[in-house]
């Protein structure tokens, strides 16, 4: 197997267990099952979407989603996409949400999978804004940097015009 290859592999492992745990269900890899060009990377419990899966530094968006698109005769094509070091990307035209939502079960559901945080065995995978790495808790999201309002300045800095 070529290293590309296994690198493929080992990514789409990775959205799979990734994919489980945020939208709920399960999910794994697709094709060593169906064995076809144009099967999922990953199949799920959401039987209306097609994922396909990029683990790698560069590439088109655009060419990732006409594939997905190709492949995924009348389900919603997503793409899942992670460079090293960096969170897990969801790829997808903006008039699929809809459809998307529709799939993946919007109210309720949507609300309990936005809550949920991913397991620290998973990699790939940034800090909620709300925790920070001294929290624990890792998630969907890189580290929100928190900036100060420009007039909002503690006392006794300099420039702020007060003693301190």
């Amino acid at each position: 197997m070529t290293q590309s290859r296994a690198k493929g592999c080992r990514g789409e492992l990775e959205a799979s267990k990734v994919w489980a745990h945020v939208m709920g269900g399960k999910a794994r890899r697709g094709q060593q099952f169906a064995g076809g060009n144009d099967s999922p990377d990953v199949v799920s419990d959401y039987p209306g979407i097609h994922l396909e899966v990029k683990r790698c530094e560069r590439g088109n968006p655009y060419d990732w989603l006409a594939q997905a698109r190709r492949d995924a005769k009348g389900k919603c094509p997503l793409v899942l996409h992670r460079r090293n070091n960096q969170p897990w990307l969801l790829i997808m035209e903006l008039s699929d949400a809809p459809k998307f939502l529709l799939e993946a079960g919007a109210g309720p559901q949507a609300e309990a999978v936005g809550g949920r945080s991913i397991p620290r065995d998973v990699p790939g995978q940034g800090v909620r804004p709300t925790g920070g790495k001294d929290a624990g808790t890792s998630g969907l999201f890189p580290a929100e940097r928190r900036r100060r309002p420009r007039g909002d300045r503690s006392a006794g800095q300099p420039g702020s015009g007060r003693a301190g």
